[in-house]
């Protein structure tokens, strides 16, 4: 029997490690909804990139144990976790943003809170709006993933051209997507049984351990990044486009 149930285990890992490449693929989606067809624009001073906006009613909490427990422990009302949450995806966003374009050393780009004024100069601005964040069920993504309690979230983002003596002109457009992707969970490389065990297990030991199979919370705000990197990259191709920064830089 023992050679049966090694070739059993031999063929579960194959199987496994051909549905990993395709189901781990989770990178964010971004759509140009306004493409920018005017003449070639100077240089701007800087490119400001602003916190994107975010309501706390487009956000939905972990629904996982582990979200559950902190959520029913925290002092904080379920209005203030989510705006709370909604904050650090906003911010979470726009810090990928940035250090995407600070990949070009000739792009000077800097930060800004939401409603703080452009500086003086020529300005490119990206802001956006985060139009939902829902952080799906951690706990299911680990234990059987494939898709189930999936996190996702959507956003929508513009340029901004501000020179002096002028209106703000809005000159490009997109819509971004994002989701956690549909790579295995526990389940498919110890059985599930076993990885039901182990995150039973883990619950009754307390949050501490169960945060450390199923990721901190800062693990929250990967969609966001994905995001921001994605648009980060959308807008380097703009800067390209108008001659301010080699392809390669």
């Amino acid at each position: 029997m023992a050679p049966t149930k090694a070739c059993g285990r031999r063929s579960m890992l194959r199987a496994a490690l051909l549905v990993l490449p395709v189901a781990g693929c989770n990178q964010a989606k971004v759509v140009e909804e306004q493409a920018y067809a005017g003449p070639r624009l100077p240089m701007p001073s800087r490119i400001l990139v602003r916190d994107f906006a975010v309501s706390p009613a487009e956000v939905r909490l972990d629904q996982g144990i582990r979200g559950r427990v902190e959520q029913g422990f925290s002092a904080a009302s379920s209005d203030e976790q989510r705006l709370a949450a909604a904050r650090a995806a906003a911010s979470a966003l726009a810090e990928a943003l940035v250090q995407a374009l600070r990949a070009s050393p000739d792009l000077p780009v800097e930060r800004i809170p939401p409603g703080a004024a452009p500086m003086p100069g020529r300005s490119l601005v990206v802001e956006g709006r985060l139009l939902a964040v829902d952080e799906g069920n951690r706990t299911q993504r680990t234990l059987i993933g494939f898709g189930r309690g999936e996190a996702r979230m959507e956003a929508e983002a513009a340029l901004y051209w501000i020179e002096p003596g002028a209106a703000p002109r809005r000159i490009e457009a997109f819509d971004g997507t994002t989701d956690s992707g549909r790579a295995p969970g526990m389940a498919a490389s110890l059985g599930a049984g076993a990885a039901a065990r182990r995150l039973a297990t883990s619950a009754a030991l307390g949050g501490g351990a169960h945060g450390a199979i199923e990721g901190s919370r800062a693990d929250d705000t990967d969609e966001a990044k994905r995001i921001g990197t994605a648009l980060g990259a959308r807008v380097k191709r703009f800067c390209v486009a108008q001659g301010w920064v080699a392809a390669g830089g």
